[in-house]
């Protein structure tokens, strides 16, 4: 009997040990705890960067930016715009640079940011949105269609998955997008993206969802709910608007999809 209750005890001890590489100790503790530096933090979203992980490092750097060390830090600034570039958030990447321009310091980070900026410009170009006269909706999509036929396939892709994106996130106005450079309409606005011209700043009504979407909608252009809705004279501002025809062949991963090729040529 008494044989039985110590090997109970001896058990009872084993199992409430920590186990060698299961449990960890205080000290790992602590240094899993440092791994949230901004340094460190900011240094694996660069890792992911060099591999091509672009999601991953973006949300990595945004917490390093989200820091207080992070506005004011040239790497997480630029590594923030890099990877929002090759995600094509492009406001967010346009924005980077700007903001990078101010804290660029020495031949080589001011290289690195010249190149990055140089490769922004030279592909896309802002246009801003303002509330239309009566447009009494705070929130509503952009619907973007391309005027003409998009010959460079790689253009073709970038503004395909830059349209789709518009097509599923609601926005409020005003707001500005970055496009290939090109003549496009905006829920059935015409403008123009030319390279070395001043961006197009257009009023729109916002795209709103009327009635409830069928089973399975994500609010892309299927949708037969969606409408241009001016509501300050009691009256729609326009029409439902009907499928578009509109081709795009099928666009490669966002993350595959930027650099390489020219996209100057329709």
């Amino acid at each position: 009997m008494r044989l039985k209750t110590a090997l109970a005890a001896l058990l009872a001890a084993f199992l409430a040990a920590p186990v060698p590489g299961l449990v960890p100790s205080a000290a790992a503790q602590d240094e899993e705890m440092g791994a949230n530096t901004h340094e460190d933090v900011r240094a694996q979203g660069i890792l992911y960067v060099r591999k091509k992980r672009y999601k991953l490092a973006k949300a990595a750097l945004d917490k390093a930016y989200a820091m207080p060390e992070g506005p004011g830090d040239f790497k997480t600034v630029y590594y923030r715009g890099e990877a929002a570039y090759k995600l094509l958030l492009l406001e967010d990447a346009f924005a980077m640079v700007e903001a990078a321009e101010k804290l660029a310091e020495g031949d080589r980070q001011k290289a690195d940011l010249l190149e990055l900026k140089t490769e922004l410009e030279s592909q896309f170009g802002r246009v801003s949105f303002r509330a239309a006269q009566g447009e009494t909706n705070a929130r509503g999509r952009i619907f973007f269609e391309s005027k003409t036929g998009i010959i460079n396939r790689k253009k073709k892709e970038l503004f395909g998955a830059i349209r789709e994106r518009f097509r599923s996130t609601d926005i409020e106005l005003p707001t500005a997008a970055y496009l290939p450079y090109g003549e496009y309409t905006a829920n059935k606005v015409p403008f123009s993206v030319r390279q070395g011209e001043p961006a197009p700043d257009l009023e729109i009504y916002l795209q709103v969802q009327t009635g409830v979407a069928a089973a399975g909608d994500d609010g892309g252009s299927s949708g037969g709910g969606w409408m241009w809705v001016g509501l300050g004279a009691g009256t729609l501002a326009a029409a439902a608007l009907g499928v578009t025809a509109f081709v795009l062949l099928e666009p490669e991963p966002v993350e595959q999809a930027v650099g390489g090729g020219s996209l100057n040529r329709e």
